[in-house]
């Protein structure tokens, strides 16, 4: 691994030492890690982890997705059953985003980490778990008829079911 350099912020007495290597070398330093120590890995050759780092959205620039009552507009991050807003944060929108996006496929916990997350699965489930628990309670009082079912030792699906338009 070759470090690039060391770089000392302003007011803290803790210096920030970067290094490169290949990806063999980046995964041997994060399981090195000690007390005092931080290993970041990042692997270059992952799209979403590029665009989150350029700033950009993982979600396409404008797109809809539909199903049943249920809409979802990336470009407005909006999402809507029946015509009544649904109130979502925006990790909850785009993991319904991407779950819906693909009907009825079963999304596994690393497609949902690189996808939605915009990082590489590195074998943590809980933060998946997590924010699949958060948006089926955001769900179940604004879009009753959407269900996130689990597919165990797998990952999630959508499914968007029929009921009757709610009263207001």
């Amino acid at each position: 691994m070759t470090c690039l350099g060391v770089c000392v912020l302003s007011g803290l007495d803790t210096p920030l030492v970067f290094c490169v290597g290949t990806s063999a070398d980046q995964l041997a330093a994060v399981a090195a890690a000690t007390d005092g120590q931080v290993a970041v890995l990042y692997l270059p050759d992952s799209s979403a982890l590029r665009a989150v780092l350029d700033g950009e959205s993982v979600l396409p620039a404008h797109r809809v997705v539909e199903q049943g009552k249920l809409r979802l507009d990336a470009d407005l991050r909006e999402a809507t059953w029946h015509g009544t807003r649904v109130t979502l944060s925006s990790r909850e929108f785009d993991l319904l985003f991407a779950l819906a996006g693909d009907p009825g496929r079963v999304w596994a916990f690393a497609e949902l980490t690189t996808h939605v997350w915009g990082r590489p699965y590195v074998g943590d489930t809980q933060a998946v778990v997590s924010a699949v628990k958060r948006l089926r309670r955001s769900l179940r009082t604004g879009a009753p008829g959407v269900v996130v079912e689990s597919v165990r030792g797998v990952g999630y699906r959508v499914r968007v079911a029929e009921v009757p338009v709610p009263s207001h």
